[in-house]
């Protein structure tokens, strides 16, 4: 079973040089977990970064966008934002969005998204199949 108040204590950990927002959340934008820092809606942010997501990865899923390789796919976005920097990645079934300021390096932005990516694979990965097994028909 996932617990979302660990999740938030993970997402929290992350939070320093210059991290402002961290969400787990599917891919309709419902939060499952989040960690702010600041005065905005962490919902306007996962909306937002759920939206943005869905539209890049039904294009990358299209052969012209590709070149010929459709085995490839989306893999992260990063938005330079007039507030900010958005980092969204997939974890299993999730998406992770990741809100820095201004002065935030990229580096850091996406080795932190790996790090959490890397903790959560597992768990999330076994809620998901949970999920599918018992998914009303």
């Amino acid at each position: 079973m996932l617990k979302p108040k660990v999740i938030s204590q993970v997402l929290q950990q992350s939070a320093d040089n210059g991290l402002q927002t961290a969400l787990l959340m599917n891919s309709e934008g419902s939060l499952l977990a989040y960690a702010a820092d600041n005065g905005r809606s962490p919902k306007t942010y996962a909306a937002i970064a759920a939206n943005i997501w869905s539209s890049y990865k039904q294009h990358c899923a299209s052969d012209s966008f590709l070149r010929g390789d459709p085995t490839a796919g989306l893999r992260f976005l990063i938005l330079d934002c007039e507030e900010g920097i958005v980092f969204v990645t997939g974890i299993s079934s999730m998406l992770l969005c990741l809100v820095g300021d201004q002065t935030v390096e990229l580096g850091i932005l996406r080795a932190k998204a790996e790090a959490i990516a890397r903790h959560l694979e597992e768990p999330l990965s076994r809620a998901a199949a949970y999920q599918s097994d018992y998914a009303i028909m």
